[in-house]
């Protein structure tokens, strides 16, 4: 075991709001909506812009004349305008009827494994992961199978492809970046998930691709249109967490398989007409996540110098480690008004970057606690 107490409060410039200027003074610090500093949820925590959000109101109240109809089952002004952003983001021409909506991405993986498993079907992850795939699994009555790395933070990509080969799941279920470690697959990884698939198909969940540098496997559609769904959100890097709307990229025959699961008029009329606004604003509102990944870059490297072991990550969170006892880091962190994700790792936590001054602080309680002892890494 091993301490240190190198400093770590590395400025980032920025002006700290009064309201949380004494909050790392304040021991037993309450929960992140009442002052605490939040660096557990993986979102963009630059807040729209005002004329953004005056947009999104206007958009909403055009919708409370018609609020005694039902929405537009088919969300197709909606998903015109995800049609116009995937293909000129990924440079990967699709049409409307290669985009399906819904409630967020958990939904749409509800969907997913409704349609091409269902009760008694088998899906597979690699672990670590999403902790929420096997939970939407179990629950529509599919058989969860992990694989999990025997050299983690490092990936067992051949011990995975092999429990494919053997298992021959229904899906496979990968997030690409992960989620929690912010680690990428390539794509000729996935050429090869899909080469040994002999009649599932293969999922993958691009939550964080806008968070991250690397390119969007929708490239991989047009050359196995049977075998691949892409599934996305607008929570993340479109600050839309709130409105809960994710969607899937699929070949046509995937999404109209999609379409015979799905419950009537799904999506609210109010929920498409504001993600219909943050879709059309997408350059303005994602030209913050190149600040927040040299956030990211900042507080990394101040914590290596410090001695913490961090995996690479493609997006902006982090695992922090190699951490003794995990949970009771997570503790200290909490008492001094900071709050980051416990994400069932024993010697990892998972840092979001967060705003400047947010940064600031949890740099500046990161060199206090290791000086009380607080924090021991392996």
């Amino acid at each position: 075991m091993k301490t240190t107490s190198r400093p770590l409060h590395i400025p980032g410039g920025s002006t700290k709001p009064p309201a949380r200027l004494q909050i790392l003074k304040r021991p037993g610090a309450a929960s992140p909506g009442y002052g605490g500093i939040g660096l557990h949820c993986p979102v963009n925590p630059y807040p729209l812009a005002p004329h953004i959000q005056n947009a999104v109101i206007e958009a909403v109240r055009g919708q409370i004349a018609a609020i005694n109809t039902y929405p537009d089952s088919n969300a197709t002004v909606l998903r015109t305008k995800l049609t116009e952003y995937v293909s000129n983001h990924a440079r990967i021409p699709v049409t409307p009827e290669n985009i399906w909506v819904a409630n967020g991405c958990n939904e749409i993986l509800q969907q997913i494994f409704r349609a091409f498993a269902g009760p008694g079907g088998t899906a597979l992850g690699l672990e670590p992961s999403y902790r929420y795939f096997p939970v939407i699994a179990e629950a529509v009555g599919i058989q969860w199978r992990s694989v999990p790395s025997r050299a983690f933070p490092q990936r067992d990509i051949e011990t995975a492809l092999t429990a494919i080969e053997r298992c021959q799941p229904d899906v496979v279920v990968i997030a690409n970046p992960n989620n929690p470690t912010g680690d990428s697959f390539s794509m000729e990884m996935f050429e090869e998930v899909l080469s040994r698939l002999r009649s599932g198909i293969l999922v993958i969940d691009e939550a964080f691709i806008e968070m991250s540098t690397k390119d969007s496997a929708v490239q991989l559609i047009h050359r196995y249109p049977d075998k691949i769904a892409i599934c996305r959100t607008l929570s993340q890097a479109f600050t839309f967490a709130g409105g809960k709307l994710g969607y899937v990229i699929a070949a046509p025959n995937i999404i109209n398989t999609l379409l015979a699961t799905r419950l009537p008029y799904h999506v609210s009329s109010m929920t498409q007409a504001a993600a219909a606004v943050i879709i059309d604003r997408a350059d303005e509102i994602l030209a913050k996540v190149p600040e927040l990944l040299l956030e990211r870059d900042r507080m990394v490297t101040a914590l290596q110098l410090a001695g913490f072991d961090i995996p690479h990550s493609d997006t902006s969170f982090f695992l922090l480690g190699k951490l003794d006892d995990a949970h009771a880091v997570w503790e200290a962190y909490a008492n001094a008004g900071i709050f980051l994700g416990d994400v069932g790792l024993s010697h990892y936590l998972r840092v979001s970057a967060g705003l400047p001054h947010e940064n600031d602080q949890f740099l500046e309680a990161t060199s206090h606690l290791l000086d009380l002892g607080k924090i021991a890494i392996s």
